[in-house]
């Protein structure tokens, strides 16, 4: 009698064991589950400077070149952010955020003037000198009419490292109409940045300075003027959007000219961020997670931002 007892008891255990066994490889006991963390496979680590996990910030380049993150005294603290190419003398991008309360009537500042953030040794020699009779105007990347909200704001987008060689006819259009494809992206920039659909744009803005995609011209044959300052072949622009914490994005390649493009739409000039990547080798928003990344950079669709 007592052999049978401990003999129940013992298929008794095995029995709740197994029970035990199957339950916890049921589909119920998921929701216990820690769970899985985004994978960003390509995000820039804070080494070089704390802010550049800002969404913002395209992939560093690092080696040769220097990051320069101005601040300002108000409650946006971080204003605009530049890559700059030591060795080629010129910035690689300049990235920074808006949003509708980045409202203000700070004016033009209107005085260029050297980045006191920028080592001597790192740029041209004197900036006003080789733009003095170029033929070229001073054009803003950040530019400054998005950098209402202090004069502080402001007069950083006159420093020189936000500025770039740019035909007039490309950085204004025809006199007093702003018309050029350039000038009236900007200005469709702020609309979409004002929006009630947006919570806030993250942009990165920039000329091509490799020496394959500069502008040459009879009096500058190597693209650079002064044979030191390069004049882009070709801007971009590169647009994130979050909204309700959705992301959409879409970028812009402009050919750098002379000519009158004032009827040219701007979604003839729209491209996917992939494609912008390719043209530009910059990796945009590296700091999403990887899946959001490999999502909103295959989006090209100029009508969805009511173009």
């Amino acid at each position: 009698m007592k052999l049978l007892t401990n003999i129940l008891s013992a298929l008794l255990l095995v029995s709740v064991a197994e029970y035990a066994f199957v339950s916890c490889d049921d589909d119920s006991s998921k929701v216990y589950e820690e769970p899985k963390k985004s994978l960003n496979k390509n995000q820039n680590g804070t080494d070089i400077v704390p802010e550049a996990t800002r969404l913002e910030f395209p992939r560093l380049k690092g080696t040769g070149n220097i990051v320069i993150v101005h601040h300002t005294s108000d409650k946006e603290d971080v204003n605009i952010s530049i890559e700059w190419d030591v060795q080629k003398k010129a910035q690689r991008w300049t990235a920074y955020q808006m949003h509708r309360g980045q409202s203000g009537q700070a004016g033009r500042y209107n005085i260029f003037d050297e980045d006191p953030e920028l080592p001597a040794s790192a740029r041209v020699s004197n900036s006003q000198s080789y733009y003095s009779g170029s033929g070229f105007t001073r054009g803003h990347i950040c530019a400054s009419a998005d950098r209402q909200y202090s004069v502080e704001a402001n007069r950083q987008t006159y420093f020189y490292t936000n500025i770039q060689p740019q035909y007039y006819m490309f950085n204004a259009g025809n006199t007093d109409k702003y018309d050029s494809p350039w000038c009236r992206l900007e200005d469709q920039v702020r609309k979409w940045s004002r929006s009630s659909a947006c919570e806030m744009l993250y942009v990165v803005k920039g000329g091509t300075i490799e020496d394959h995609q500069l502008l040459t011209t009879a009096k500058y044959p190597k693209g650079k003027i002064g044979d030191q300052l390069p004049i882009p072949k070709y801007f971009f622009v590169a647009l994130l959007m979050k909204t309700n914490g959705e992301y959409k994005a879409l970028g812009f390649w402009i050919e750098h000219d002379s000519v009158d493009h004032s009827a040219n739409k701007l979604s003839e000039y729209a491209k996917s961020i992939d494609e912008l990547e390719a043209l530009t080798g910059i990796d945009f928003f590296c700091n999403l997670p990887d899946d959001i990344e490999a999502r909103v950079q295959k989006q090209k669709a100029p009508m969805q931002w009511g173009l």
